[in-house]
């Protein structure tokens, strides 16, 4: 038996976001939109869902590796883009990435790989706003629900964009839709990874499934469970619902993209 929150009617939410993508493009006056083509789930449902909604002559695909990349990434992007009819473009972002690192006194090797990794995830959406701006289109964002909640994303690298399809989306329910859109078996069997370093899996790097980390979020958001009774009703270990607690509450700040002290003037005003 599915899992509740694997309980989705597709087809509905296929219209749903196709309507939602029609609309947005049609509001900002814009001639398609731009999607970075990673070879992962999230990015291949996005641009399959764009294709849909737009014409494959209305969607760009920008696939972005630089020295680090698994190259498979870049077989698997070309293969969702010809199966969708679109030209893939490629653009090598190592110069770019060596060139910001440069410019604060580190070189590519010897830098932390978590800071080499944001320069990287900043500069793919560096490239995107470029060609949206070149082009009237609007840049696609592919981070999931999942995704999203626990904060793993780059604040203005992959987590933005100027719509963001499936983030009522949790990850494995993206991996459904990818097999009800027939994407690539490849899309579908290969682990989530954001590809920034050799070897990185984003389960390997949460130490979570998302199964678990999905279980959880939905008895929490979805049903309004209290984090005491989830591991008697998921079968989830209470540390692992613990652990992602802890990742929602600590990632809030990246879910905040403007946050300041607002005032009106009469507050600021002399007594």
């Amino acid at each position: 038996m599915l899992p509740p929150h694997l309980s989705v009617d597709f087809h509905k939410a296929e219209d749903v976001i196709t309507n939602f993508i029609r609309a947005r493009v049609k509001e900002a006056g814009a001639s398609g939109v731009v999607i970075g083509l990673s070879g992962g789930g999230d990015s291949s449902v996005c641009v399959a869902l764009s294709v849909k909604a737009l014409g494959a002559s209305s969607v760009k695909a920008i696939h972005m590796p630089e020295a680090e990349s698994n190259p498979i990434s870049t077989l698997i992007a070309n293969k969702v883009a010809g199966n969708l009819g679109l030209e893939l473009e490629v653009i090598n972002i190592t110069d770019v990435v060596s060139a910001f690192l440069k410019s604060l006194g580190m070189s590519y090797e010897s830098s932390n790989k978590l800071v080499r990794g944001n320069i990287k995830a900043r500069s793919r959406m560096v490239v995107l706003y470029a060609i949206a701006n070149k082009e009237n289109m609007l840049v696609v964002g592919t981070s999931d629900r999942s995704e999203f909640l626990i904060g793993f994303f780059t604040k203005w690298g992959d987590g933005a964009g100027d719509l963001h399809p499936i983030i009522g989306l949790y990850k494995t329910q993206v991996r459904e839709f990818a097999k009800y859109l027939n994407l690539p078996t490849e899309v579908i069997s290969r682990p989530p990874s954001p590809d920034l370093w050799p070897g990185h899996t984003a389960e390997g790097e949460l130490g979570l499934t998302y199964d678990e980390i999905d279980e959880v979020l939905y008895r929490l958001f979805d049903e309004g469970r209290e984090p005491h009774e989830i591991p008697r009703i998921s079968g989830v270990p209470k540390e692992s619902v613990d652990k992602v607690i802890k990742l929602y509450e600590k990632t809030k700040h990246k879910r905040v993209f403007v946050d300041g002290p607002f005032y009106s003037f009469k507050d600021l005003a002399q007594r």
